[in-house]
């Protein structure tokens, strides 16, 4: 009988620590797969920002035989959001407020969409994004017309041209000991000390770029012979990559933290031009490079910082001419963390 008393008061007093308990003596009561002297965890608290997003696509079609690329952008507005980030799940929502975007009516009007799941775990980071982008400028218009400012206020604007885009990306850390990618991502975490490691991953991609109409450079029409005239083009890519990351803590709350993934892939394109009859399929190699930086503070409640990502992809990588398609995304936020209780609902769906 005294045996039992005694197994009912330890259940107890486990059930009351996982309902009730402090977040930091909980830690402490389950396995971790990570060493405590490195990273600290808050995955069992609700994460909340604001932020101020700015996302950019950019399409450069290179003839290696000339002297200038051909160098088109969005023109993206500055959007306003939050974020919510609780153990391996991250959701963000934003919008453009009229005013305050941030655009540049000279550079024309671009409609755009975007979506990114990322799912990040101990050792594994999953990422996956759409995005949809109509509406281009030529940003380097005074490599081809040196005086197109005399007597234009504009930059020349394709309305047709579209590109849209999904991406699949998964990578494995093998450092996930000592390194954090939740600490260097979304301060999930906080890395103590400073740690870095090597990652290797998969990713897989469609991209199709469509115009309407011919495209011209002040008179002067971008034919096959110089450019990509692109009418549609769409590549099909899968392939490997590899890189390393690192975060450097400094005086325990501070940290800068940077990665670079590089990718190599198969690419099978079908591609049709405006002076074409029929589509062209080429089977090719193509490269993929992610770059990603942070800095920022990530305190026991508030946090905040800036992050940056990268995202290119070159097609047609033997070919004397190709497309390299680049994703920028910058990320200004602030955010403040509570704990929360389990709930048995939450570990069902293993949160």
């Amino acid at each position: 009988m005294r045996n039992a008393l005694i197994w009912v008061v330890i259940l107890m007093s486990s059930v009351a620590g996982v309902f009730g308990g402090n977040p930091d003596t909980l830690s402490n009561a389950i396995p971790l797969n990570y060493d405590t002297n490195f990273i600290k965890s808050y995955r069992n608290w609700m994460h909340i920002a604001a932020l101020a997003v700015g996302n950019r696509t950019d399409i450069e079609f290179t003839n290696t035989e000339l002297d200038n690329n051909l160098k088109l952008s969005t023109n993206s507005p500055i959007s306003y959001g939050f974020s919510l980030d609780y153990e391996w799940i991250s959701l963000e929502y934003t919008k453009t407020i009229n005013g305050i975007e941030l655009a540049d009516s000279r550079k024309g009007k671009t409609e755009s969409f975007s979506f990114r799941l990322g799912l990040t775990r101990q050792k594994f980071r999953f990422n996956a994004y759409y995005k949809n982008s109509q509406g281009y400028y030529i940003k380097n218009i005074e490599d081809f017309i040196p005086d197109w400012f005399d007597t234009q206020v504009n930059y020349p604007h394709f309305d047709d041209l579209r590109n849209q885009t999904y991406t699949f990306m998964v990578y494995y850390t093998f450092n996930h000991r000592k390194f954090s990618n939740m600490a260097a991502l979304w301060q999930i975490d906080r890395q103590l000390k400073s740690a870095g490691s090597p990652v290797i991953g998969l990713v897989s991609m469609f991209e199709g770029i469509y115009s309407n109409e011919f495209h011209y450079i002040g008179d002067s029409i971008i034919v096959g012979d110089h450019y990509q005239d692109v009418k549609k083009a769409e590549y099909f890519k899968l392939g490997l990559t590899a890189g390393y990351m690192h975060t450097f803590a400094i005086k325990k709350r501070l940290y800068i933290h940077g990665g670079i993934i590089q990718g190599l892939f198969y690419n099978h394109s079908n591609l049709l031009e405006h002076l074409d009859i029929d589509e062209r399929m080429n089977n090719t190699l193509g490269t993929s490079l992610n770059l990603r930086f942070t800095m920022g503070y990530n305190g026991k409640k508030f946090y905040g910082g800036v992050f940056y990502i990268l995202d290119s992809f070159i097609s047609d990588l033997l070919s004397t001419k190709y497309e390299l398609t680049t994703h920028s995304y910058a990320r200004i936020y602030i955010g403040y963390r509570f704990y929360i209780k389990k709930r048995v609902w939450m570990k069902k769906v293993y949160l």
